[in-house]
């Protein structure tokens, strides 16, 4: 019988139970070893010293944000990641062929075999797994209270996004190594094809070729989330789809600066916000985080693809939240 992977958990996280992993845990508890966690900081430090003491895989069980916990941990040590999806978008799972919240998929990936080794990007020595977001959206995020997250899960980003559009957007300028130098009120940074769930905003980038993919947009608020819809839409910005108001690039490096206070986030979370003087610096680390993938990538029919819709996923959240009280 296969030694019980060390899992790290919060177990006071809601996400838990409405993910149905609770249960699923219930049912599978011969194949984890539960290490709770109090905190990020206690995420991470634990992740590390699993890895230290010879643990080749320690899993993590949440969303974006907790993978990028333990990632930080992990990076540089050679012990494997494996997921547990339970959190709203995950989209790293998403990317790496696990799915969102396909609990037994991610379990055949943790004690199989097959490992990935993916990029990893800073933001000023902030670490993020796929996507990182400059402007509006990182605003729209900023503004998103526990209360309202709770209550409206994914769907709260439309309503502080629809506060966001009254809003002055300041200019961003992005800094190539060579000088070369772009422009707009949105720049959106990808490690991977998707943003948000299911949705491909970007067609052609890999998680593990050495270079991220940007698209800097210039336009209002409203006339950004047209664009982004747009490209969505598209199935991912290519060379060939985007307009004349947006500009696709691949970079290994730049700075950012803007004539305005600018917030950004790193995988949907907010990271903080670049004061007018300051820079940004957005560079690739030089390890690699080795994570579990399955064999098998998981399939997304036309079903799955709707269900995993933000907006649908937070009225399933909420149905559930309200038929547990």
């Amino acid at each position: 019988m296969p030694q019980p992977i060390p899992l790290l958990i919060n177990p006071k996280a809601g996400s838990l139970f409405r993910s149905g992993l609770k249960a699923w845990l219930d049912d599978h508890h011969d194949a984890f070893r539960a290490v709770p966690t109090r905190s990020a900081e206690d995420l991470t430090c634990k992740a590390r010293e699993l890895a230290e003491s010879g643990e080749p895989v320690v899993a993590a069980a949440g969303g974006d944000g907790t993978l990028m916990g333990a990632a930080q941990g992990l990076i540089g040590t050679g012990a494997a990641l494996g997921i547990l999806p339970c959190g709203t978008m995950n989209v790293l799972a998403r990317e790496l062929g696990i799915g969102s919240r396909k609990f037994d998929i991610a379990l055949e990936a943790i004690q199989g075999t097959k490992r990935q080794e993916i990029d990893i990007f800073t933001v000023n020595g902030k670490p993020f797994l796929q996507v990182a977001g400059f402007g509006p959206d990182a605003r729209a995020i900023e503004l998103i209270t526990p209360k309202l997250k709770k209550h409206m899960g994914a769907a709260a980003h439309v309503v502080t996004g629809l506060k966001v559009a009254m809003e002055r957007l300041p200019l961003i300028t992005m800094t190539m190594p060579d000088g070369e130098i772009l422009k707009g009120t949105q720049i959106i940074m990808g490690n991977g094809k998707r943003y948000g769930g299911e949705a491909h905003l970007f067609a052609d980038a890999t998680i593990d070729d050495g270079r991220l993919d940007a698209a800097v947009i210039d336009q209002e608020s409203l006339g950004i989330l047209f664009e982004v819809m747009g490209l969505i839409v598209s199935k991912g910005a290519t060379r060939h789809n985007v307009s004349d108001f947006t500009k696709l690039c691949r970079i290994k490096s730049c700075t950012i600066t803007a004539d305005g206070k600018l917030p950004y986030h790193l995988d949907g979370d907010y990271a903080g916000t670049l004061e007018p003087g300051d820079e940004l610096r957005i560079e690739r680390l030089p390890e690699r985080l080795k994570v579990c993938v399955p064999g098998i990538p998981a399939p997304m029919t036309p079903i799955d693809k709707m269900m995993a819709h933000p907006l649908i996923t937070a009225l399933r959240d909420k149905l559930q939240s309200i038929s547990e009280m």
